[in-house]
């Protein structure tokens, strides 16, 4: 569903994002003016793994995740965006197609931002520098988290993913809290592994005394003990 964002708000969120903030106002402007608002629910996707990459997508409200499916249908969860980042920014660069579907994880708000209205931008060293800054941190968590995947117990992977979110609170003392996805199953996508194992894993943290659990929120009791965890094989 299309929602129309009138051009102060398009412009105004084009510029606090992580791909425009600081440009030039007028090319900011430009962008502005050629930026669909779409609405979407939950499930629904931005584009489609090998769509044709003629447009990338900002976040304004809610999450959007990066996912590719399995030939069996199970879903891996590569990466994500939030309010103020971006999504899919290889197509700014001439990539030929999207290589993960964008999914909406709840209600969401996305401005599309389509190659055709860039022309002024891609002469812009300032913003090449920026759309290739944010390539290479999404390539160096690519890697990582296929490192973590092919080479790691779920015990490492499930360590390490809290860890992350420790880290992201900014918050690194015994006692901090962190809140995981909504539901075991987007968890278990992330970290490859299934729902039961996760659960079950949890469980016997909890017993141990490394956690405290109520739903979706744990803290943390013994982050030493969680990065012992973290990096063993």
């Amino acid at each position: 569903m299309s929602r129309v964002l009138d051009i102060e708000r398009r412009q105004a969120l084009l510029a606090k994002s992580s791909l425009f903030q600081g440009l030039p106002e007028s090319l900011v402007d430009d962008m502005a003016r050629g930026a669909i608002g779409r609405e979407l629910e939950a499930g629904e996707l931005v584009f489609r793994k090998n769509d044709p990459t003629d447009f990338a997508a900002l976040v304004v409200e809610g999450l959007i995740y990066a996912i590719v499916y399995g030939p069996d249908g199970r879903e891996l969860i590569l990466d994500s965006a939030e309010a103020g980042q971006s999504i899919g920014e290889s197509a700014l660069l001439g990539a030929h197609c999207h290589y993960f579907s964008a999914v909406a994880a709840g209600a969401a708000i996305v401005l599309l931002l389509r190659r055709c209205h860039l022309l002024r931008l891609m002469t812009e060293p300032a913003f090449i520098d920026r759309v290739l800054s944010l390539l290479a941190r999404r390539v160096s968590r690519s890697a990582l988290a296929l490192e973590t995947l092919c080479l790691y117990s779920l015990e490492s992977r499930l360590a390490r993913y809290l860890l992350d979110l420790a880290e992201r609170s900014g918050d690194v003392a015994d006692g901090v809290r962190v809140v995981l996805p909504k539901t075991q199953t987007i968890l278990a996508a992330m970290l490859n592994a299934s729902r039961p194992k996760i659960n079950a894993m949890l469980q016997d943290w909890q017993r141990s005394g490394l956690i405290d659990r109520m739903r979706n929120e744990l803290t943390i009791n013994d982050l030493a003990e969680l990065r012992r965890r973290a990096w063993s094989e």
